[in-house]
């Protein structure tokens, strides 16, 4: 955790609060900082092994992950994404981005199994998920008469807080009893 009361630690975005808290880093991942945002915003609250089951339906093009950023509010253009099936509204099916949100999900969960024998780590529930911008790798792009374009490279960060509520719930049934 933080040396610094009050700081959070070097490489997170939040504050490291809590006695049943894992966590798990990716860094300067080769996705689309867009694609992590929605698929973040969507499974942030789920228990660990649902987020993973719905993301490998993701993958399988089964389930689509509801993109409302960016949508410009129904006025169409290069920036909305089509409709899905059911009542979602506009969606995608974001392959390489859902692959690496697992890999980050089963990392956090051995973290969870390495430092906590008593908690089970399907049933942990996802309270914090971030994606940030990483390093933008600049290179530039020959052109015709001398000229020549950027050709840049987006990474992205990613951080997954996962908690055992069950351990809450239980101590909150102990205070009942008296």
């Amino acid at each position: 955790m933080s040396r610094r009361a009050g700081k959070p630690q070097s490489g997170y975005t939040q504050l490291l609060e809590g006695s049943n808290l894992v966590t798990a880093r990716a860094v300067n991942i080769d996705c689309h900082h867009k694609h992590c945002y929605h698929i973040a915003k969507a499974i942030r609250g789920m228990n660990a092994a649902t987020a993973v089951g719905y993301l490998e339906d993701v993958i399988a093009k089964k389930r689509a992950i509801p993109y409302t950023r960016r949508s410009r509010r129904g006025r169409g253009g290069n920036t909305m994404a089509g409709h899905r099936k059911g009542k979602m509204g506009p969606g995608r099916y974001p392959h390489n981005a859902s692959i690496a949100f697992i890999k980050l999900i089963e990392s956090a969960m051995d973290n969870a199994r390495q430092h906590h024998e008593d908690i089970d780590a399907e049933d942990m529930v996802i309270t914090h998920l971030a994606a940030h911008r990483g390093q933008v790798s600049k290179a530039m792009r020959p052109r015709a008469r001398g000229r020549a374009t950027p050709s840049n490279h987006y990474q992205v960060n990613l951080e997954i807080f996962l908690e055992d509520m069950s351990a809450d719930a239980d101590e909150d049934e102990e205070e009942d009893d008296y």
